[in-house]
C-alpha cells in the first residue's frame, strides 16, 4: 500500500486489504511483475514480510504479526497476536522476490530499477503503476549530516528528506509533509498537585492552551487534537479536544480543585494563599522543546496558573528524571506506528505515570483496535481522562535546491511527487 500526504491509504501491489479481529487478508492485484518480467505472487509477499519482521528496520513495526501464510497465488493471510484495525497502515512496505529478500540488489518491483551502475536508479518498465519522473536519480553517499548539507549547497545533489526540522543553507528550500510524530506533555499523577492527579485538572490545562497559536509558532508541525492524528478518516469530526484555548469551564473546574481567583494577585489560589502551578520539565538540548515549554508557560501564567520551568541539559538525566517520576509535567515526543499504536503511553509509559487506566479507557482502546469505526468513542473516553496532553503533531521535512519545483513527499515515501518534479532552466 502506499500512504498519500493527507494520511489516506491507497492500494497498490494490494487489491484490498481487509482486517477481521486477529486476521488480515491481502488479494493481491493481479497482473504485477517485477522489473525482469517475473510474476510477483502471494509467496513473494509472504516472504517479504517475514524477512521484513526479522530485520531490525521493521522488526518494532511487525511486532504484532505472528504468522504468514499464501493459500494461493493472489492471496495473503496474516495472524496477528492482537487485534489492530488500522494494519494496513504497516503494509507500505517494498516486496522482493522470496530467493531475493536477502539479496543486495533485489530485483525492483516499483517505480524504479537500478541503472547499468549500481548509483543509479531508472524507470520500471514494468512498473505496476508507472508515474513521470526523472529518467536517472544518482544515488549519492554521504559521511554525515554536515556532508550532506554542504553537498546539497554545491549542487551535488537535489534534494533529501530530514527527520527533523532542517535549517535551510542560502541555496535550498524546504517542504513540510505530516508525520506521526507525537509532541506531547507526559504527566505524573503520582504528584500531590491536584492539576496532574484529577483528569479534571488535566482536562484544564489542556483547555487552556491554544494548540493553534502553539503550531503557529513552529516552521512545520499542526495541532494535535486527541490521541489519534486528525487526518485519519476513522476519526475525522469526532475529536472533543479543540485546536483554539476554552475558558469557558476554567474558573469553575479550578473552584472543584480549591482554588479561586484572587484579583490582588491575578492568579487562581487556596484558601491559604497558594498559587495554583505546575512545573514542567525540559531538555535543553532540544530547541523545540524549550520553546513550546516557553508557550505553556506564557499561555497558562496569563491565566493565573503558576508554571517553573525546571530544565536538564543532559538527556540522560531528563531521562532519568521521568523513569524516577521526579517530575509534574514533562515536554515529550514520540514517533508513533502508522497504526497509530498507542500502547507506549496506554501500558504505563513515563507519559503518564502514576495515571492508572480505568477500565472504561481500556475497553474503548481494545474497541477501537479491534474496529477502526470506534476510534471516535476512544477519542472520547481518552479525552475523559487526559493520561497525558497531546499538542502538536510535528511535520517531517524534504530539503531541496531552489531550482526544483513541485516536491512533496508523504510519510512513507519520499519520491511520492517525482511525477511533478520539475527543474528550473539554467538560465533562470
Amino acid at each position: 500500500v502506499r500512504i498519500s500526504p493527507r494520511m489516506e491509504l491507497e492500494m497498490r501491489l494490494a487489491d484490498s486489504v481487509t482486517v477481521s479481529g486477529a486476521t488480515v487478508t491481502i488479494r493481491l492485484r493481479s497482473g504485477c511483475t517485477f522489473a525482469d518480467g517475473a510474476p510477483l505472487t502471494a509467496s513473494d509477499v509472504a516472504a517479504s514480510l517475514l524477512a521484513a519482521k526479522a530485520s531490525a528496520f521493521y522488526a518494532g513495526r511487525l511486532a504484532n504479526m505472528t504468522d504468514v501464510q499464501a493459500p494461493d497465488a493472489s492471496t495473503v493471510v496474516l495472524t496477528l497476536a492482537a487485534p489492530d484495525s488500522l494494519f494496513a497502515y504497516l503494509l507500505d512496505l517494498p516486496i522482493l522476490k522470496a530467493a531475493e529478500t536477502a539479496s543486495p540488489q533485489p530485483t525492483s518491483s516499483g517505480r524504479y530499477t537500478y541503472g547499468s551502475q549500481a548509483s543509479t536508479l531508472v524507470p520500471n518498465p514494468r512498473a505496476p503503476f508507472p508515474e513521470e519522473g526523472p529518467a536517472t536519480i544518482w544515488l549519492t553517499p554521504v559521511s554525515d549530516y554536515a556532508e550532506l548539507v554542504s553537498q546539497l549547497a554545491m549542487g551535488e545533489i537535489s534534494f533529501y528528506l530530514a527527520e527533523e526540522t532542517a535549517s535551510s543553507a542560502v541555496a535550498t528550500s524546504e517542504r513540510y509533509f505530516r508525520t506521526n510524530t507525537l509532541l506531547f506533555l507526559g504527566v505524573n499523577g503520582s504528584s500531590d498537585n491536584p492539576l496532574c492527579a484529577t483528569a479534571q485538572g488535566r482536562a484544564a490545562l489542556s483547555a487552556a492552551l491554544s494548540r493553534e497559536d502553539l503550531a503557529g509558532r513552529f516552521a512545520s508541525a499542526s495541532p494535535a487534537t486527541g490521541a489519534l492524528n486528525s487526518l485519519y478518516d476513522c476519526v475525522q469530526g469526532s475529536q472533543p479536544i479543540g485546536t483554539e484555548a476554552d475558558l469557558s469551564q476554567l474558573e469553575t473546574v479550578m473552584a472543584q480543585l480549591g482554588y479561586a481567583w484572587n484579583d490582588q494577585t491575578g492568579r487562581y489560589e487556596t484558601p491559604e494563599g497558594e498559587p495554583a502551578a505546575v512545573e514542567v520539565l525540559v531538555y535543553t538540548g532540544s530547541a523545540d522543546k524549550v520553546y513550546a515549554a516557553t508557550q505553556l508557560q506564557k499561555e497558562w501564567s496569563e491565566l493565573g496558573i503558576q508554571v517553573t520551568l525546571t530544565t536538564a541539559e543532559d538527556f540522560n538525566v531528563y531521562l532519568e528524571q521521568i523513569q524516577r517520576q521526579q517530575f509534574e509535567l514533562y515536554i515529550g515526543e514520540l514517533k508513533l506506528y502508522n497504526n497509530m499504536d498507542m500502547s507506549p503511553f496506554m501500558e504505563g509509559g513515563g507519559a503518564s505515570a502514576g495515571i492508572v487506566q480505568s477500565e472504561a479507557l481500556a475497553a474503548a482502546y481494545t474497541a477501537f483496535r479491534s474496529n477502526m469505526s470506534a476510534a471516535g468513542a476512544y477519542e472520547a473516553a481518552f479525552a475523559a481522562e487526559m493520561p497525558f496532553v497531546p499538542l502538536l503533531w510535528r511535520n517531517g521535512t524534504v530539503v531541496h535546491t531552489r531550482s526544483i519545483e513541485g516536491l512533496t513527499s508523504s510519510i512513507s515515501n519520499v519520491f511520492y511527487s517525482l511525477g511533478q518534479l520539475r527543474f528550473a532552466s539554467a538560465d533562470s
